[in-house]
C-alpha cells in the first residue's frame, strides 16, 4: 500500500509536468503562427514595392522562406536556451523533494523532435501560404493599401 501511494504520487507529479510542457508547446506554436501571419499581412505593401523595384517573384519567395526559417530557428533556440535550464532546475527540485535527489535529468529527445517537426513544418506551410498569397492580386492595389 505504501509503494502504491508512492507510485500514485509520482504519477500525478509527472502528469502535471507533462500537461505544463504540452501547454508550453501549444502557446509556442500559436505565437509562431501569430508572428508569421501578422508580419506577412502588415508587410504586403513593402513586398509590392520590392516587386515594382525589380525583385522577381522567386527572389521574394526566397526572402519569405528565409524569414520563416529564421523565425523557426529563433523559436527553437529560445526554447532550448530558456527551457533547458528551467527543466533541469525543475527536475532537481522534484527529485530532491520526492526521491532524495537521486533522479538525473534526461533530455526529452522524442518530444523535442516532435516540437521541432511541428515548428518547422508549420513555418514551411505558412511561408508557402505567404508566397502563394503574394502571387495573387495586382501590385498597384497592394501599394495603395493601408497597413
Amino acid at each position: 500500500s505504501r509503494v502504491e501511494a508512492f507510485r500514485q504520487s509520482n504519477t500525478m507529479i509527472y502528469d502535471a509536468l507533462e500537461v505544463v510542457s504540452w501547454l508550453i508547446l501549444l502557446f509556442g506554436v500559436v505565437n509562431l503562427v501569430n508572428t508569421t501571419l501578422s508580419n506577412q499581412l502588415t508587410r504586403r505593401r513593402e513586398q509590392a514595392m520590392l516587386r515594382t523595384l525589380g525583385m522577381t517573384r522567386q527572389q521574394l519567395g526566397t526572402m519569405i522562406a528565409w524569414e520563416g526559417l529564421c523565425y523557426a530557428l529563433t523559436a527553437a533556440g529560445a526554447t532550448l536556451a530558456i527551457g533547458l535550464p528551467v527543466a533541469v532546475g525543475v527536475c532537481r527540485m522534484v527529485s530532491a523533494l520526492s526521491y532524495g535527489g537521486t533522479i538525473a535529468y534526461q533530455f526529452p529527445l522524442p518530444e523535442m523532435a516532435l516540437f521541432l517537426g511541428v515548428l518547422f513544418g508549420l513555418e514551411l506551410l505558412l511561408s508557402g501560404w505567404s508566397i502563394r498569397r503574394e502571387e495573387k492580386g495586382g501590385l498597384l492595389e497592394r501599394i495603395g493599401q493601408r497597413p
